[in-house]
């Protein structure tokens, strides 16, 4: 087994259990589409994580995940009242959190010295760039924080939170990438997906619309501007440049 392989597998094993007993311990509906929802998101970034050569944003996922399947139960009443569903989001949640922060220390300790010695690292990345990743992560979390908090319709709580977390994880992954103009791309997606949908969703009139409109268009614009700066700048060709030079100057 390769290195930091059991990791993601053991991941992947945690996920498959919650969503199994999500539909054989709850006993609510919406404990039981949480607890499923976010057994099957554990279960993506663990079998992701199998195929990917850099690991790093797979762990964070993973940890983000896990804290959000942790404390969802707990918020405005959640559903801490099913007792099968919240105790699956506790266990998988904490162990999501536990394999995803091992992970990415192996991670970090394996490829720290041997990527950022050639260049490929992140100084070359602006602070208004981290400041964007920064920002979407905490509207992210205050979207899936809201979405639990306010009372609203099925559709309405669960589009909230569903985009909230992808939110959430979309800016972790410009926080760790190199070349974060894609995922701003994707955030900006995303985010406006958040915008649309309480009129696609049909829940314009419920207490969850104005989060998704807010947090849609705030993610929405700080993707665009991410994107189209990292367009403008033509970062990605800076970035594989100074690789290329780092390289020959260390090995030629």
């Amino acid at each position: 087994m390769s290195r930091g392989t059991w990791i993601c597998w053991a991941a992947a094993a945690v996920g498959v259990c919650a969503v199994v007993a999500a539909f054989a311990a709850s006993s609510t509906r919406v404990g039981e589409g949480f607890a499923f929802g976010f057994g099957a998101f554990i279960v993506f970034f663990g079998v992701l994580s199998v195929f990917a050569h850099t690991r790093a944003p797979d762990y964070w996922g993973l940890v983000v995940v896990g804290l959000a399947m942790f404390i969802v139960p707990f918020l405005g009443n959640g559903y801490a009242y099913d007792l099968g569903a919240s105790w699956t989001c506790w266990v998988a949640g904490a162990l999501a959190m536990i394999l995803g922060g091992v992970g990415w220390t192996q991670e970090k300790a394996h490829t720290g010295d041997r990527i950022n010695e050639i260049g490929d690292n992140q100084g070359l990345r602006s602070a208004w760039s981290f400041w964007i990743g920064r920002t979407a992560l905490f509207v992210g979390l205050v979207t899936v924080l809201m979405g639990v908090a306010l009372h609203s319709t099925a559709a309405g709580t669960a589009v909230t939170v569903g985009f909230g977390a992808m939110m959430a994880v979309i800016a972790v992954w410009s926080l760790l990438a190199v070349d974060p103009t894609h995922d701003f791309l994707t955030l900006a997606v995303v985010g406006l997906a958040l915008f649309l949908s309480p009129w696609v969703g049909g829940f314009a009139d419920s207490g969850s619309a104005w989060t998704a409109w807010v947090s849609g268009a705030l993610t929405t614009a700080l993707g665009v501007a991410g994107y189209l700066r990292g367009e403008r700048l033509d970062f990605a060709t800076v970035v594989r440049d100074d690789s290329a030079a780092r390289y020959r100057k260390r090995f030629r």
